[in-house]
């Protein structure tokens, strides 16, 4: 496992809060000469359900050729411990799952088991050891952790392994993958599935920062109970950081892979051993 390094990037405030959606300098350099209209807003891509939350369908983002990634076949989620009978039905018959591909730790999944879901194939891949998942929780920090996606065999692992289940799943079925909130190892997993396809950086990180509209309701409610239970302000401080993502976590993750890899492509093919060839099935699976 290589040694986790300081970030490199110095953000002395959080543009999420006082700036907005900056460019993600890393993956979105490329994109910048072409200006591609959104086909469907990014609150579209929400799969609402009952017993789960920031459940989103990546179909219908654009990609910088001019292709569109196909709906109702790669679905990013929150834990699903407390799906309804409605929602597998949702799930099941109007997006067709058939993997479902657990992110988390087992000693996450021991907690908040995922309801099993008739009919599909249930895999457990974790990004994180216990070794890189036990951070204070703060912006510096979680920058730290994201580099620790980059930098650690396990998580490296686990997305190769997802990369690999993408064209191995049943064929007319869709896959979800997911974590706890869906947010941290699922956005950076989404967005290296978004990139490979095609799409545009700035659409990646827009499609990555809005966790913070998909749990808010979510972390209201946890906010709520914190203060009705005494929290102070450090708690509730850190509450709120724990509860959102903030685009320089993601950006530190990029920026972890060109300083190791040079290049996202080069850690693409060489740090996740996904071939280029195997990169243009994905293409000619999920793109139409």
């Amino acid at each position: 496992m290589s040694e986790l390094k300081e970030n490199r990037t110095e953000y002395s405030t959080s543009p999420v809060q006082e700036q907005g959606i900056p460019t993600m300098q890393s993956i979105a350099a490329e994109a910048r000469p072409t200006v591609l209209s959104p086909v469907k807003s990014i609150q579209a891509h929400e799969i609402k359900l009952q017993g789960a939350f920031n459940v989103r369908d990546l179909g219908g983002y654009r990609t910088k050729s001019g292709m569109m990634v196909k709906s109702h076949l790669l679905l990013r989620s929150a834990r699903l411990n407390h799906l309804t009978r409605s929602d597998v039905a949702v799930l099941t018959q109007q997006y067709h799952v058939g993997v479902d591909f657990d992110l988390r730790r087992p000693e996450e999944i021991q907690q908040m088991p995922d309801k099993p879901i008739p009919g599909v194939r249930y895999v457990n891949d974790p990004v994180d050891t216990d070794r890189s998942f036990h951070y204070q929780i703060s912006v510096k920090n979680n920058r730290k952790h994201y580099r620790s996606y980059i930098a650690n065999d396990q998580a490296r692992k686990a997305y190769h392994h997802l990369f690999m289940t993408l064209p191995d799943k049943p064929v007319g079925k869709s896959i979800l993958w997911h974590c706890a909130s869906g947010k941290d190892r699922t956005g950076l997993g989404a967005a290296l599935i978004l990139y490979v396809l095609g799409v545009d950086g700035k659409t990646i990180l827009k499609d990555y920062v809005a966790s913070n509209d998909f749990l808010r309701a979510h972390n209201q409610k946890r906010l709520a109970i914190l203060r009705e239970n005494g929290a102070s302000a450090g708690e509730i401080r850190h509450a709120k950081i724990d509860g959102g993502v903030d685009p320089t976590y993601l950006e530190s993750a990029f920026d972890e892979i060109n300083h190791e890899f040079g290049s996202v492509e080069a850690y693409i093919e060489n740090g996740l051993h996904v071939t280029p060839e195997q990169q243009a099935i994905l293409r000619k699976c999920y793109l139409e």
